[in-house]
């Protein structure tokens, strides 16, 4: 019995160094896999600092450009559009309607001759890809009313683009605004215009409904807003500029079904902006947006 007693802590030892071995060989494979997931989180987060830091080098870059008076996009934009033609710069210089399309044809033939663009194998060029994309957002507008209603409306408004128009063109897109900063605005400008203009000799200039549609979508949905907010503040305040001038003109044409009221846009528009920098357009905005605040008044 003595004897027994003395074997058993040396037995209740080696169970013990029995059962840290085989919790080790159990626990080493999961304690490894957690190292991995925090190295690889810290390295994400690392790089979206560095993306960040990027980004706001360049806004600095941009804005210590117009601090001293520099034009350095102006090169670019004639490379796309040609030679700008004078103007006041607080004065609103509408281009005749050939001229508009003239600089809308110049743009994609611009695209088509980028590398980037390219890639895609585009069997009919930008074009044809834009003009299937307006056919599609045309067929299947987005849902704004009654998209808080349930949680799968709204997933499906956050994918809109994607399932309308198809993930290749969205992606193209993105490289577009991504690859071509230098350019966005006076594109947008050129495309707006056109849109308002007379001539319907080309293809792809979408319906105001469908305009309105879209316009509705971005200002007034969680999916709209989600992706303008994934869009770089430049780009964000643009597109928020043009949705009201298309509701603006919708109004026009007694033509609100989704109830949008503009006049808080209006005024969140003025005032960024007149705090945002490196617009070639600033006071035409501003103008603007000013003659809608007097036509909507609060």
């Amino acid at each position: 019995m003595k004897a027994e007693r003395n074997y058993q802590p040396i037995m209740v030892i080696l169970v013990l160094i029995v059962v840290g071995i085989f919790l080790w060989i159990l626990l080493k494979d999961w304690y490894a896999a957690r190292i991995e997931t925090a190295r690889q989180q810290e390295s994400q987060q690392w790089q979206q600092r560095t993306e960040v830091l990027t980004q706001k080098l360049t806004d600095l870059e941009q804005e210590l450009q117009a601090a001293r008076g520099e034009a350095p996009l102006g090169g670019k934009i004639a490379e796309v559009f040609g030679p700008p033609a004078a103007e006041p710069p607080a004065r609103e210089k509408l281009l005749a309607a050939d001229e508009i399309e003239r600089r809308v044809k110049a743009f994609f033939a611009y695209l088509d001759s980028r590398d980037y663009v390219k890639a895609y194998d585009l069997p009919g060029g930008v074009y044809e890809e834009y003009v299937l994309a307006v056919d599609a957002l045309s067929a299947h507008p987005p849902k704004v009313a009654g998209e808080t209603e349930s949680l799968y409306e709204m997933l499906k408004n956050v994918s809109y683009f994607f399932r309308a128009m198809g993930r290749q063109r969205v992606q193209l897109a993105a490289d577009i605004i991504k690859k071509e900063p230098e350019v966005m605005e006076s594109a947008m400008r050129v495309f707006f215009q056109w849109y308002m203009g007379p001539l319907e000799t080309m293809r792809g200039k979408p319906s105001l409904q469908t305009m309105y549609a879209c316009a509705s979508f971005l200002v007034d949905t969680f999916g709209g807003r989600s992706y303008l907010l994934r869009r770089d503040a430049k780009i964000r305040l643009l597109s928020i500029y043009y949705c009201i001038q298309v509701l603006d003109r919708a109004n026009d044409q007694k033509f609100n079904p989704n109830g949008i009221d503009i006049r808080p846009l209006i005024a969140t528009a003025a005032r960024d902006i007149r705090s945002q920098t490196g617009l070639a357009y600033q006071k035409q905005y501003g103008a603007e947006l000013e003659r809608l605040a007097r036509k909507y008044p609060g």
